[in-house]
Order: structure tokens, then C-alpha cells, then sequence
């Protein structure tokens, strides 16, 4: 392979690589998809 394309190939493992990782980081570290509603989000205060 010449430089173009084995920089290419690295270039998009790479970023596959960081995409996977932060699909699946971020939601873990947020406790679910920064999109989604949380359950808890109505039910997290107490009135009397």
C-alpha cells in the first residue's frame, strides 16, 4: 500500500475507534442518552 492509502485506512480506524467509544461513554457516564427523559425527572420532589 502507498502512504495515501495506509494513512487513510488508519485515519478511519481511528475515528471508528473514538466514535464506539464515545457512543457508548457518554450515555454510561450521563445514565442514559443525553435525548431521553428521565423517570425520575417528575417524581424527584416531595410536596407537603
Amino acid at each position: 500500500m502507498d502512504f495515501v492509502q495506509r494513512f487513510a485506512v488508519v485515519t478511519l480506524g481511528t475515528l471508528l475507534m473514538v466514535f464506539s467509544v464515545a457512543f457508548v461513554s457518554i450515555p454510561y457516564s450521563l445514565s442514559g442518552h443525553p435525548g431521553d427523559v428521565l423517570a425520575s425527572a417528575d417524581t424527584s420532589y416531595h410536596l407537603s
